[in-house]
């Protein structure tokens, strides 16, 4: 589970606050314990961990296969760093983390959270992983190439950006599910209508709690829609979001059915100028990164017949969306065998499992048979004494509690039976038992595994009622925090913004200006066209404001036609220019409301932290007395609280 502390350094670094804030913070509680890692890394993982050979680079290549698994370890290198530097390189985390803690890691991850992605079906989640490693693997082939920053940064950054998908898939995988299942081409805002937060936020704010850099935590939130970023051109940021829009549009090859894109060759071309990738060298790069991709998807028997070299892709092809999972199978109900142990003990006591209508599986390896724990399609293990290591591994994560493990000896032997329950085996057999006994030694295991299953069961529906009762508490709390006629902020939720950026400026010792703007003559609106007019006109001002501010920023409606604007890290004269730069554009603004063409202006009252307040209610207090001078002045204007002195800044006219 993810500290107190950790929720904390996450949520006052978002650079969103009120409603936004609270949602991520509540995602990151649930999502700490259900994001699921394939299988197949776990296996992979766990056999190099055996051989002694193995090298950090060969495990850190398996790591980098799954983005759940990465940010997990990333998480656990940084927060064991004690004062070193963060690392967002996998190689360095395991350096730090230690191999045999990556392994143990590896096969207990893989077990948790497989449950809600099955519950989730309009999630696909081989192809979500497919496309994150191709993504991760397109970034460090462009990071080589531009050199913006060092490409294993860069790969998890690429392996990370959509991780806020696999996030929403499992914590609410039902709710989810039917977002997916009707895919609309405005997906970000139904994330946001249902869960207060959407796949991209929740991605930035999950990288920050794995410990990624900010620098690259926050390019990655606008890989989708560089945009909405507002950062400077040529700046480091823009130039790592925009590798990886250039990396998620190519990576699309690894999810389509034939292997092509949606987007436009121009595009392409204007995002490779963008970067100063020379003519033709997108074509090296991509191709490369697909033989790296296909390379590594052969280990997890991944499909990847359709992808194409970049000459023979087709591009601005017909949209798509992620397609419903194949069918999962489905756990183990009933009683199903499996004996690890060499051929000639197989077949002395498979006949006697199959005359008890309990067919076994073979698994001369103890790995083979972990695999078949995972999968769940085996909960009754027969192990020979070759193969004790396989009842160790078992043993070593909770979630295999429920296998039955009978421990096979030649002859009888006390000494090793103590042994063996020791180990953890359930019960010990001889590998010559007759097939009267072995019926009688299997009905305590059937009685074990049916509680399990009326267990899980219960466990699985407690969750989902756990997981709708939150939904609604936080549709309730981002409703309590919204203004429900212009949909921004409410009082409530500027109050709390203006806390946590108080708190943020005194920590960091920044600037931070406090706006409170107000609609000039606003009664007169409402008595000459009618309150519907009126809410028309406060809707839109709210979208105006809501679009000329920055992404720090926090504009909230507080009553009436009153708006507040908190701005963190801004300076006076920056702070000063912003405010007439709005001022200006609300008297310029045609509104168009209930047919009539209404016209306005707002009186802005700003005011700067300052060492003589104590706290943020002097802030506003102070912001309240400027507002209330430029009213009086003539209204249209802006009034600076300074110290106790009153400035009021011309306009044009």
């Amino acid at each position: 589970m993810i500290s107190k502390k950790s929720i904390k350094n996450v949520t006052s670094q978002t650079q969103s606050s009120g409603p936004e804030a609270s949602c991520a913070q509540m995602l990151l509680e649930s999502s700490a314990e259900l994001l699921p890692t394939p299988d197949g890394v776990a296996l992979a993982i766990m056999e190099a961990w055996e051989n002694e050979n193995t090298t950090v680079q060969q495990i850190a290549r398996l790591v980098q296969m799954d983005p759940s698994l990465t940010g997990r370890i990333l998480k656990l290198a940084n927060s064991a760093a004690t004062g070193r530097r963060p690392v967002a390189s996998v190689p360095e985390a395991i350096v730090r983390v230690g191999i045999q803690t990556v392994g143990q890691l590896a096969v207990a991850f893989s077990l948790i959270g497989n449950e809600s992605v099955i519950n989730c079906p309009a999630f696909n989640h081989q192809k979500y992983w497919t496309r994150c490693l191709l993504m991760a693997v397109l970034s460090r082939g462009l990071a080589k190439a531009t050199q913006v920053a060092p490409p294993d940064d860069i790969f998890a950054c690429g392996l990370l950006a959509r991780i806020g998908v696999l996030g929403l898939a499992s914590v609410y995988p039902e709710a989810y599910s039917n977002i997916l299942s009707t895919p609309r081409p405005d997906l970000i805002v139904q994330e946001k209508e249902t869960f207060g937060i959407d796949h991209n936020e929740l991605s930035e704010a999950m990288m920050v709690d794995f410990c990624v850099p900010r620098a690259l935590a926050e390019p990655a939130r606008y890989h989708e829609n560089p945009t909405q970023s507002g950062f400077e051109q040529e700046s480091r940021p823009h130039k790592i979001m925009t590798l990886l829009h250039l990396a998620y549009h190519l990576s699309e090859v690894a999810i389509r059915d034939d292997g092509n894109l949606t987007v436009k060759a121009s595009t392409i071309k204007v995002i490779c100028a963008q970067l100063k990738l020379q003519e033709g060298r997108i074509d090296i790069i991509f191709n490369q990164a697909l033989d790296d991709w296909r390379e590594w998807s052969e280990i997890f028997n991944l499909s990847t017949d359709e992808a194409q070299n970049y000459t023979d892709l087709d591009f601005d092809v017909a949209d798509s969306f992620l397609s419903p999972n194949e069918p999962v199978t489905s756990s183990v109900e009933t009683l199903s065998a499996a004996i690890v142990a060499d051929a000639e003990i197989f077949d002395l006591l498979s006949g006697k499992l199959t005359q008890l209508g309990f067919p076994a599986l073979h698994c001369e390896k103890a790995t083979a048979a972990m695999q078949l724990a995972m999968n769940r399609q085996a909960n009754v293990f027969f192990v020979s004494q070759k193969n004790t290591q396989f009842i160790d591994m078992l043993r070593g994560a909770k979630e295999f509690d429920a296998s039955y493990v009978f421990f096979m000896l030649a002859k009888t032997d006390a000494e090793l039976e103590a042994k063996a329950y020791l180990a953890g085996a359930d019960d010990v057999i001889t590998n010559d038992i007759r097939v009267t006994h072995l019926k009688a030694r299997l009905k305590p295991a059937m009685r074990m595994l049916k509680r399990y299953e009326r267990w899980r069961n219960d466990r699985t529906e407690l969750r989902r009622i756990a997981k709708e009762l939150s939904l609604s508490h936080r549709q309730q709390q981002l409703l309590a925090l919204t203004d429900q006629l212009t949909e921004l902020p409410n009082r409530r939720a500027a109050m709390e913004a203006l806390d946590q950026a108080w708190s943020g400026s005194i920590r960091s010792q920044t600037p931070c200006s406090l706006l409170i703007l107000d609609i000039d003559h606003f009664k007169n609106i409402n008595d000459n066209y009618g309150h519907d007019v009126g809410d028309e006109v406060l809707r839109a001002v709210a979208i105006i404001l809501k679009t000329n501010i920055r992404r720090e920023d926090t504009i909230a409606r507080i009553g009436g036609e009153e708006f507040l604007l908190i701005s963190p890290h801004l300076p006076t004269r920056d702070a000063l220019v912003a405010a007439e730069r709005l001022r200006k554009q609300l008297e310029n603004a045609k509104i168009d409301a209930g047919g009539e063409t209404i016209c306005i202006t707002m009186s802005i009252g700003m005011a700067m932290r300052e060492d003589t307040m104590r706290h943020g209610e002097d802030l506003m207090i102070s912001a309240d007395k400027a507002l209330y001078a430029a009213k009086n002045a003539g209204r249209n204007r802006i009034a600076l609280n300074s110290a106790g002195q009153i400035r009021m800044l011309k306009n044009d006219k």
